[in-house]
């Protein structure tokens, strides 16, 4: 690959507009040029990479596999550079843009959608684009700004993982399920209680702590299920006790509608034990991705909503 040259630079924002517009012609036209000058720019570009970046049709463009790539990295590269011209002149206003993040569907349904609000409130020229999975979520592919993930720790090159709450979880019972079955005293009774698990069905051991010792048990399991909000329906309506994080059901307990059971053990879960903000690292962080992370540190915090006392 040959090395890039300053210039070369004026062919990368030919490129996106050509892949964003999905034509040439408007690509020039929105570039004040003409057709030919933008095909030309994107033949030098991939000339330089040694790759071809756009498979070419009589009626669409399309994106070669390098050509994904390229694009991506090249968002970020405009991104960067808009927001150094605009801190250099002076000129940044507030943040604004699109703000594209990404979170578990548990977590998104539960809690992020809800402090959306405020937030484009208090930014009015952000808009946000929510996407909601439960799968790993590459930023750089899938175009993400911030992705909130919930792991003891976050493997990524060239990423980084901003500390925003603890999550923490406890095993849940309703009333009428613990009036019917007794409510355990000791951590081995759930080996023949009616249990509600995370995950896909195989096998699983719950794992608890205190201050003086350590504990484990296989969980009688009646139902397994790959989604919270599904076990803590599913515990709501008598069928068992649930390992949970405390942002799915602490306005349950809080209101009397579950029970927490075995309160003097603090149990293990299974998406880690804090909320991160992951994003791109860069030397100039978008102002709409910092704000956004700073509001997330100040209205949820050390000491989540979700964990209030009853």
């Amino acid at each position: 690959m040959s090395e890039m040259q300053p210039r070369d630079f004026t062919d990368v924002w030919a490129f996106v507009r050509v892949v964003e517009t999905g034509s040439f012609s408007e690509a020039a036209r929105q570039m004040g040029t003409t057709k030919a000058n933008i095909s030309k720019a994107v033949a030098r570009l991939e000339k330089t990479l040694r790759a071809r970046l756009l498979n070419r049709s009589t009626r669409k463009l399309g994106l070669t596999e390098a050509g994904t790539a390229i694009f991506q990295n090249a968002l970020r590269m405009l991104e960067e550079a808009r927001a150094l011209e605009a801190t250099a002149a002076g000129l940044q206003a507030g943040p604004s843009g699109m703000l594209r993040v990404s979170a578990s569907l548990a977590f998104g349904n539960t809690w992020l959608a809800g402090l959306l609000p405020e937030f484009m409130a208090r930014y009015p020229e952000i808009r946000v684009v929510l996407s909601m999975t439960d799968r790993y979520v590459d930023l750089v592919e899938e175009n993400i700004d911030v992705a909130l993930r919930m792991a003891p720790r976050v493997d990524m090159l060239s990423a980084v993982a901003r500390p925003i709450a603890p999550i923490r979880y406890v095993l849940a019972a309703s009333p009428a399920y613990l009036e019917r079955h007794g409510t355990p005293t000791r951590i081995e009774e759930l080996a023949t209680h009616r249990c509600l698990v995370f995950g896909s069905g195989a096998p699983v051991s719950w794992e608890f702590e205190r201050a003086d010792a350590e504990d484990s048990v296989k969980p009688n399991m009646v139902m397994s299920a790959n989604s919270s909000p599904a076990l803590r329906l599913a515990m709501l309506r008598g069928g068992g006790i649930a390992l949970l994080p405390t942002y799915v059901v602490g306005e349950d307990l809080r209101r009397g509608e579950a029970v927490r059971v075995l309160p003097d053990w603090v149990p293990h879960g299974a998406h880690g034990d804090r909320l991160f903000a992951v994003y791109l690292e860069n030397r100039f962080l978008p102002p709409k991705v910092r704000v956004f992370i700073d509001y997330l540190v100040e209205t949820i915090g050390e000491q989540p909503e979700w964990d209030a006392p009853r």
